[in-house]
């Protein structure tokens, strides 16, 4: 097992970004990749974003493992292995205008979404959920899917009804999900 450090995520901070992610989920994908290989930038994101001090977050961060071979290098299986992971709507994150307390409902109304999520390994998987003006007539819930060799896809409903809302970025994301599968096939 690797712990991470400002060296680890510096060569391996891809491999380290989604377990940070799971650990800080108020932190935004785009933001840490942003940061890159920069561990200070990480540290003081992660600061501003909780209100920890540096050493409660180089605490937490060293908490965080990784597997590796005794070269340093990532365990890889062969490809197409069967007991690989699949993705699932368990790896959904509830970002800005949720409460972690809805996420068991909001998780089974997107419960569909898991038949097309399967098609990929959980590894490479990221989604995140997040809503404006909650409980507006200027409500708007974004999901956003980062997909391995797809493109990120962002869906937005403007529904009025969160319910509603939810259920139409479901939609909108099962049917990017498989045009982007067909383009890839042709």
């Amino acid at each position: 097992m690797r712990t991470l450090d400002a060296r680890a995520w510096q060569t391996r901070f891809t491999e380290f970004r989604t377990p940070v992610l799971s650990a800080f989920p108020r932190l935004h994908r785009q933001d840490v990749e942003a940061a890159g290989g920069d561990f200070d930038a990480l540290v003081h994101m992660i600061q501003r974003q909780s209100g920890l001090s540096a050493t409660e977050v180089h605490e937490r961060l060293s908490e965080i493992e990784i597997d590796a071979d005794d070269d340093g290098s990532a365990d890889s299986e062969p490809p197409g292995a069967a007991e690989r992971p699949r993705a699932s709507l368990e790896q959904l994150r509830v970002g800005f205008g949720f409460e972690e307390s809805e996420r068991l409902r909001i998780v089974e109304l997107l419960r569909k979404l898991d038949r097309q999520l399967q098609r990929f390994p959980a590894e490479g998987v990221e989604l995140e959920l997040t809503v404006k003006d909650r409980d507006t007539t200027a409500q708007k819930v974004t999901l956003e899917a980062w997909l391995p060799n797809i493109p990120r896809i962002v869906v937005t409903s403007k529904e009025h009804s969160l319910r509603d809302a939810l259920m139409d970025v479901r939609e909108d994301l099962w049917r990017q999900i498989k045009e982007s599968l067909d383009r890839r096939r042709r």
